[in-house]
């Protein structure tokens, strides 16, 4: 690509990925409206199971999850499983009942998610990685990966509009998935100088463990540091912008 087809494309990839977040965002508060702040990240891992299709949108799924995720009642886990998705009950209840044990396991870090910096969304980020990958190497939980790990935390970042000025949200790790590996591999074939020190079999790994694919994740977080800083955004709206590239949705029809 020429220089000036790069600038173009990462104004893009801008513009669109923020047009995306609002929509995450305006998503989220729906559901605040109604769940409250209370709970705030349970909350976001619940509507981040819906976007896996590990669960299907549904006010019980979420007042039921919330529920177990807030308090452990197993009544509630079990109304939520009623709701699973195309990965079938027993991978939600796995999902479910590894970051509710992981939640437990943070303790007191949680509430301060909902008006925290940047910087303090970040530090919770990473002690919630910190605590679930010790279990994970414990064997006491299961079928957390780098996408279920992150992808809550990018719901919140979408959710949280005034952190966006603040350079400390491109700190936060944010979710590859399916689309946006997608849409790099793409790039790195076209020789687009921004993803051009990755290894598309690295890439192909990406959900693998979450310690494992979290390295992938760290490396094209850079990239997309770099492309945010061109484009005078934040990191939140180029994985949004990816993310639409993948699908095929970056061009406005």
């Amino acid at each position: 690509m020429r220089e000036m087809a790069n600038e173009d494309f990462e104004s893009l990839l801008a513009r669109r990925g923020e047009q995306m977040s609002l929509e995450i965002c305006s998503d989220q508060q729906n559901l605040v409206n109604v769940y409250g702040f209370a709970n705030y990240l349970p909350l976001a891992i619940a509507n981040a199971l819906t976007w896996t299709g590990h669960a299907v949108r549904d006010e019980t799924f979420y007042s039921s999850a919330i529920d177990f995720l807030a308090t452990g009642d197993l009544l509630a886990v079990q109304r939520a499983e009623s709701f699973s998705g195309r990965f079938g009950s027993e991978k939600l209840n796995e999902v479910l009942c590894g970051w509710k044990i992981s939640l437990d396991k943070i303790g007191g870090a949680i509430p301060a998610l909902y008006s925290c910096s940047a910087e303090g969304l970040y530090a919770i980020q990473q002690n919630c990685f910190s605590a679930i990958s010790q279990l994970l190497d414990q064997r006491q939980i299961r079928g957390i990966g780098p996408w279920l790990f992150c992808a809550p935390f990018k719901i919140i970042a979408a959710h949280r509009q005034d952190l966006w000025r603040s350079e400390g949200l491109d700190k936060v790790w944010m979710p590859l998935g399916l689309e946006v590996v997608r849409a790099i591999t793409g790039l790195i074939r076209t020789g687009y100088a921004y993803f051009g020190g990755l290894d598309l079999g690295m890439l192909a790994e990406e959900e693998g463990g979450l310690k494992e694919g979290l390295g992938t994740v760290l490396l094209v977080q850079e990239a997309c540091r770099r492309i945010s800083k061109k484009a005078k955004t934040r990191v939140l709206h180029i994985n949004s912008g990816l993310y639409l590239y993948g699908r095929g949705e970056l061009i406005e029809q």
